[in-house]
């Protein structure tokens, strides 16, 4: 089957122009585009202009980016046809979802590429934690995409508007939606708002209701859901594994397992978006790299203490800094032997301090 003329099945997967241009010179005889729809371990499932195949990569591409879901890549069918496909290359991401990975935290993780949007679900059972949200929308904007707050269990609040302002004071600029598995006008109005072509990933702990988000706007059973603990409104892990829908109407929709501690791995412009009020206050301190911690002229300190700014919203900040700055001191060698020489130099500085003494 010659791909080009069947083209048009792929655009219900997101393909568009854009990737059209960027594939020209990429595919050789024989190779077709497809977009990674999920994986298990060394076997990933694609679609292809003829359907849903397996795909594997070669050995003697290990080394090489693993293709995470909602990647395009190219591939080649297998010799028969029950072989699994072959993945030869993967095309550049438009914008990539990452994290620390679990253990040490000192390696990338790609959690899903190729994103337009990433859902923050929250479910409103439980009282709202604003660090958590904070924390999700710094890795939402660094990812490239852009983050919305979905509000799920609306049944269940005990006070929206309590809620809704705890939100905005977190989420200037960020659209957020609030949604209830027994209000389908809730979800239909949802669903309205989505760009077809589009491709959404949603994000979250267990419980938070994205199963049930995800059968709701699939208008079928695809995803098991279970009922979190009664002692600590905690969810139970239902989905294993990333994978990616199509919702009725022409976008796509990533649901991914519910995350226990979406640790940082890089953070640069997405830590001033998520903090665009301290980015502001910071442009009047005295020094331009001002940490904001005992500084002089420190304009967000003086917001703290003026009440302007919330101390805990500073510290929220203070600690995504820190733990960006240690992700990148465990890859990048400069940044480690910047950081040695900074230590350096504040223990000499402390040597020479007169209360000390000036001892050896």
């Amino acid at each position: 089957m010659n791909w080009k003329a069947s083209q048009e099945q792929l655009e219900d997967w997101g393909w568009s122009q854009f990737w059209d241009k960027l594939s020209l010179d990429q595919i050789d005889t024989h190779q077709e585009p497809a977009r990674v729809t999920s994986q298990d371990r060394d076997l990933w499932t694609i679609q292809t202009v003829s359907g849903s195949k397996q795909a594997r990569v070669l050995s003697s591409r290990r080394n090489s980016p693993r293709p995470a879901i909602g990647d395009w890549v190219i591939v080649e069918p297998g010799s028969t046809k029950t072989d699994p496909w072959t993945i030869h290359k993967l095309l550049p991401r438009r914008s990539q979802l990452t994290r620390a990975a679990a253990g040490t935290g000192d390696t990338e993780q790609v959690i899903a590429a190729n994103i337009d949007l990433i859902w923050i679900v929250h479910g409103l059972d439980v009282p709202l934690n604003p660090r958590k949200i904070e924390r999700y929308l710094a890795v939402a904007w660094e990812s490239g995409a852009t983050p919305e707050i979905i509000l799920t269990k609306t049944d269940l609040a005990e006070s929206i508007e309590v809620e809704s302002d705890e939100l905005a004071s977190i989420t200037a600029g960020v659209d957020v939606y609030r949604v209830s598995s027994h209000d389908l006008d809730s979800i239909h109005a949802l669903k309205s708002v989505l760009r077809v072509g589009s491709t959404i990933c949603l994000l979250g702990p267990s419980g938070v209701g994205k199963s049930t988000l995800v059968n709701a706007l699939l208008e079928e059973q695809v995803t098991i859901t279970a009922e979190v603990r009664s002692s600590d409104r905690k969810g139970r892990h239902t989905t294993i594994r990333r994978e990616l829908y199509r919702i009725p109407g022409g976008a796509c929709l990533i649901d991914t397992p519910g995350i226990r501690e979406l640790r940082i791995w890089s953070l640069e412009e997405g830590l001033n978006s998520a903090f665009p009020d301290i980015e502001k206050i910071a442009t009047e301190c005295r020094f331009r790299d001002c940490k904001h911690e005992s500084e002089p002229g420190c304009a967000v300190i003086s917001a703290v203490d003026a009440g302007t700014l919330k101390n805990e919203r500073l510290d929220s900040f203070r600690k995504l800094q820190a733990e960006a700055a240690y992700a990148r001191r465990t890859t990048d060698p400069r940044a480690r032997a910047a950081a040695v020489s900074e230590w350096k130099s504040v223990k000499k500085s402390m040597k020479q301090h007169p209360k000390r003494g000036n001892r050896k």
